[in-house]
C-alpha cells in the first residue's frame, strides 16, 4: 500500500488575498518614507507598530534602529534567524509612481522595503501557525546594509546569541530576473566590498616645462592601468577579482603640472584567501607604476564587507523548496555577482542561504536607478518561498 501524502504545512500554503493586499500595502508605505543607513527611525517605527498590530511582544530594538521578535515554544534548540534590510539611498526617485518617495534625494532604490514587507508577511503568518514551530524563529530587520555596518552592529548586540542561531536565511528582490525566477546559489554567491585611496605624488610646475617637474597625472595613468593587472596577470583567472577606479582628483589649471592626484576604488572578491592578498598586491603595483615616472604612491585600503557564501545543504534545500512553489517558473543556480551584501557577516558564522527573487518586469531598470521599480507580483512568490524553507526547516528530519 502506498504512503500516505504528508498533509502541507499551513505555513507552506500559498498567501491569501488579503495577505497579498497586505504586504503590497506595507512595500507602498515603506517605499513612499525612504530613510538613510543608520538613521531608519520612522521605518523602525513603523516596522514596530505593524509587529505589534500582528501581536507580537516585546518588539526589541537591535543594532542602533534594527529591530528583533522571537517566535515559538523553545521546545527543541533549534533556532532559525530570517532577515530584511532597511536603509533607502541617496537617489533622488523619479518613477513618477503614487507612492514614491515623499523625501527629495532618498529613495528605496533597491527593494529593501519589499524585503521588510515580505518579513512581516511570513512573520503574519507565522504568528498565526506558531503551533507549527518547534524551536524558535529570530526575525530580524536590519538597518545600515548599503553602507555594510548593520549586520555587525546587530550581532554585536547579541542577535545570533538570544538564543543561539544554527541557520539563518535571507533574499532579496533582484530585477535582473524575470518575475517568477528565483535564484539560489550554493558557495560564493556576491563579494568581499574593499575600497583603496593611491595618492600619485610628483612634482609639480609649469605646463609648458613638462621636463622640469615629475608629472602626477602621467604617473596616475600608468596607474589605473597597472592596477588592471592584478586581475589579468597577478591573479588565478578562475578566482574572480575586479579592481575599479572610480574616481581620479588632481590639477588646478590647463597649465599647470600638479603636485599630486588621489585616485579612489574597489575591489571585489570571492575568496578569502586572495582577499588577504590584495591590499598588498595592490600597493605593490601602484609604486611600481608610479615610480616608473618618476613619482611615488601611498595606498590606504579598508573592507567593507566579507563575500557572502550560500550553505551547500541548506542552499540545495531552498532550491527544491522554490521549485515547488506556487507562482515560481524557474530556478536558476548559477547566478553570482561581484555586488556586496553584509548578511555575508551572518552566514560567515552560522550556515544558511541567501536567495534572489525576481522581481523584472518589462523595461526595469537595474538596482540603484533613479527610475528602479519592482515588479510587485514578486512579493507574495518571495514570501510564499520563504514560508516554504521555514515549513522544511521546522519539519523532521529536513536539516
Amino acid at each position: 500500500m502506498a504512503a500516505a501524502a504528508r498533509t502541507p504545512s499551513p505555513l507552506a500554503l500559498p498567501l491569501s488575498l488579503g495577505e497579498v493586499e497586505q504586504l503590497t500595502r506595507w512595500r507602498r508605505d515603506l517605499h513612499a518614507a525612504p530613510e538613510l543607513s543608520l538613521h531608519e527611525h520612522d521605518t523602525q517605527d513603523y516596522v514596530r507598530k505593524a509587529l505589534l498590530d500582528i501581536g507580537f511582544s516585546p518588539v526589541e530594538s537591535l543594532g542602533g534602529t534594527g529591530l528583533v521578535v522571537r517566535l515559538g515554544r523553545g521546545d527543541t534548540p533549534r533556532c532559525l534567524l530570517l532577515r530584511a534590510d532597511m536603509d533607502a539611498l541617496p537617489v533622488h526617485e523619479l518613477t513618477g509612481l503614487p507612492f514614491a518617495s515623499r523625501t527629495p534625494g532618498r529613495m528605496h532604490a533597491c527593494g529593501h522595503d519589499g524585503h521588510m514587507a515580505i518579513l512581516l508577511a511570513v512573520a503574519r503568518r507565522m504568528f498565526a501557525h506558531a503551533q507549527e514551530i518547534s524551536g524558535t524563529v529570530v526575525f530580524a530587520f536590519q538597518p545600515a546594509e548599503e553602507i555594510g555596518r548593520g549586520a555587525l552592529a546587530m550581532i554585536e548586540d547579541g542577535l545570533l546569541e538570544r538564543p543561539k542561531v544554527d541557520h539563518a536565511l535571507g533574499l532579496h528582490l533582484w530585477t535582473g530576473l524575470p518575475t517568477g525566477v528565483v535564484s539560489a546559489v550554493p558557495g560564493p554567491v556576491m563579494a568581499a566590498v574593499d575600497e583603496f585611496t593611491v595618492t600619485v605624488r610628483g612634482r609639480g610646475g609649469h605646463g609648458a616645462l613638462p621636463h622640469t617637474a615629475i608629472d602626477p597625472i602621467v604617473a596616475a595613468a600608468a596607474v589605473v592601468q597597472a592596477l588592471q593587472t592584478i586581475a589579468s596577470r597577478r591573479t588565478d583567472p578562475l578566482d574572480p577579482v575586479v579592481v575599479t577606479v572610480g574616481s581620479i582628483h588632481g590639477g588646478t589649471a590647463f597649465n599647470v603640472v600638479a603636485d599630486e592626484v588621489v585616485l579612489r576604488g574597489t575591489v571585489r572578491s570571492f575568496s578569502k584567501a586572495l582577499a588577504q592578498r590584495l591590499p598588498g598586491l595592490l600597493d605593490e603595483v601602484a609604486r611600481a607604476a608610479a615610480a616608473a615616472h618618476g613619482a611615488t604612491a601611498e595606498t590606504s585600503y579598508s573592507r567593507h564587507t566579507i563575500a557572502l557564501h550560500n550553505d551547500p545543504t541548506t542552499t540545495r534545500r531552498v532550491a527544491g523548496i522554490a521549485a515547488s512553489t506556487s507562482g515560481v517558473t524557474a530556478v536558476d543556480d548559477q547566478m553570482r555577482m561581484m555586488a556586496g551584501e553584509d548578511m555575508a557577516y551572518i552566514l560567515d558564522r552560522v550556515p544558511g542561504c541567501f536567495f534572489f527573487v525576481g522581481c523584472g518586469g518589462e523595461g526595469a531598470e537595474p538596482h540603484h536607478s533613479p527610475r528602479f521599480r519592482i515588479d510587485e507580483a514578486a512579493l507574495p512568490v518571495g514570501a510564499q518561498v520563504m514560508l516554504g524553507a521555514v515549513a522544511a526547516y521546522f519539519t523532521d528530519g529536513a536539516r
